[in-house]
């Protein structure tokens, strides 16, 4: 896909990676009367919210779903869905322990424990007042706030096989950030193990959170957004593989790809933070993103399970996150029929990411396994999709690591980073355009100058 316009004259505001965030930041820039160009390296927008489509079938990248307490993010959300937008209540789970268990927690599911689990879960409930643990790592974190019987019996697990590191060589912010983002719900107060059955208790009986989604995919969205900044008199570049920087140490003056050269004002980039350190010349960050391999099933049969996405913290489940697309919309596979999105993290170049095909077989003995697929006659077909720098890995030390990183491109004052992937920041679609707007008000003169990048929390910076 490439849209352009017919204004050339000015600088422009040039963005670089056209997931949520670059999308919205460059839709707001051209509603504002900038000259703005976006510049994506895939064939089509949409970075990490991007969908897949095979015949009848559609798959996100995940359970990717809108919501927000933040009114001006739901306004521009349903403004861009337009005639798309649904709604729905939650209905996310977690497999533990050979059975499924609503996620959050609810009332009932504290009954079903196993006896022994739950009194030693209650046990740690109060023994965890008179318990000194750190904060500084992830297992530290868990130990403190939830317990050890949660702690070895799923948090450990699922951390380990998520990540590929160990909790303890893991910092707190994972913690922090990840507990968030599962639990969504402002409502659910999960910081430590008494909230965790205060909320339970709390909020039982409340009705179930709401999404919003668009009918027919998340691609939707993304296209609905770069059209919005071509209308707005922008210009969208897909498939630009290479993209030169001209600067003088402090100023990056203009930016060259596809054939063509844009003096610019300011550059957003929202791509790779080791991509602009390489073409700014200066030290690689000593970070690494965790990579996913997801293997979307045709299944021609619906799933017994009704969530929408659910955990699998079983160390002998190859898979961490289940998503089953027609609990999202029943316009995302046939009638009867359902598509699980299978996600198996991995690090770049390692034997998943370089031989995914070698893990057909066991990802469907596991769907059978948890009860997902009955039997392999229900299988359609399986498409595998390699997603780079899904997430960041946040080792012990990453704060410093990122320090050092960010350091030096400060010094380029027209450079803004913004998202997940160049903030190197854990976070979900509604963050993202929140960033967004922020960035478009501030180069607006409406704000702060918008540098630094962010640390687990929304609201603290560099």
């Amino acid at each position: 896909m490439e849209h352009e316009t017919a204004r050339q004259d000015g600088k422009a505001t040039v963005v670089v990676g056209a997931g949520v965030c670059g999308l919205c930041a460059a839709h707001l820039l051209a509603e504002s009367g900038r000259k703005v160009v976006l510049l994506e390296k895939l064939d089509r927008v949409g970075g990490l919210a991007r969908s897949f489509t095979y015949g009848d079938y559609t798959f996100d990248i995940g359970p990717h779903r809108f919501h927000t307490e933040n009114k001006e993010v739901e306004a521009y959300i349903r403004r861009i869905l337009g005639d798309e937008a649904i709604t729905f209540p939650r209905a996310s789970s977690v497999h533990f322990q050979g059975r499924y268990y609503p996620w959050p927690v609810r009332p009932a599911s504290l009954v079903q424990f196993p006896r022994v689990l739950a009194a030693k879960i209650g046990f740690d409930l109060v023994a965890n007042a008179f318990r000194k643990y750190g904060q500084d790592t992830f297992e530290e974190y868990v130990l403190n706030q939830y317990g050890p019987t949660l702690y070895r019996h799923f948090f450990l697990d699922y951390t380990a096989k998520f990540l590929k590191i160990h909790p303890r060589e893991t910092h707190a912010d994972w913690a922090k950030a990840g507990i968030n983002r599962a639990i969504i719900d402002d409502r659910m107060q999960m910081r430590n193990l008494l909230e965790l059955v205060q909320s339970i208790v709390l909020n039982a009986g409340k009705e179930d959170l709401h999404f919003l989604y668009p009918r027919h995919g998340m691609q939707v969205y993304c296209d609905r957004s770069a059209d919005a900044i071509v209308a707005a008199g922008g210009e969208v570049h897909t498939g630009v593989h290479r993209i030169r920087l001209s600067h003088d140490g402090t100023h990056v003056s203009e930016v060259a790809a596809k054939g063509r050269r844009w003096p610019v004002d300011s550059v957003i980039w929202t791509g790779s933070l080791h991509t602009i350190c390489e073409l700014l010349e200066v030290p690689r960050p000593a970070l690494e993103y965790l990579a996913m391999v997801v293997f979307n099933v045709e299944v021609k049969a619906t799933i017994g399970q009704k969530f929408q996405w659910c955990y699998f913290g079983d160390k002998d489940i190859i898979f961490n996150r289940v998503s089953n697309n027609v609990n999202f919309s029943e316009d995302l596979a046939p009638w009867g029929c359902s598509g699980l999105e299978v996600e198996v993290t991995c690090l770049e170049g390692d034997d998943v990411w370089q031989h995914p095909e070698r893990y057909v077989e066991r990802v469907i003995e596991d769907l059978r396994k948890v009860d997902l697929v009955l039997r392999r006659e229900e299988i359609r077909d399986i498409h595998i999709e390699r997603i780079p720098a899904c997430y960041p890995i946040y080792v012990t030390d990453y704060r410093a690591r990122l320090r050092q990183a960010i350091r030096p491109l400060k010094a380029w004052r027209n450079l803004v980073l913004a998202g997940r992937t160049a903030e190197f920041w854990y976070n979900n679609m509604d963050h993202s355009i929140g960033r967004a707007m922020a960035v478009a008000r501030r180069l607006e003169g409406k704000g702060r100058r918008p540098s630094g990048t962010t640390f687990g929390r929304e609201e603290e910076a560099i």
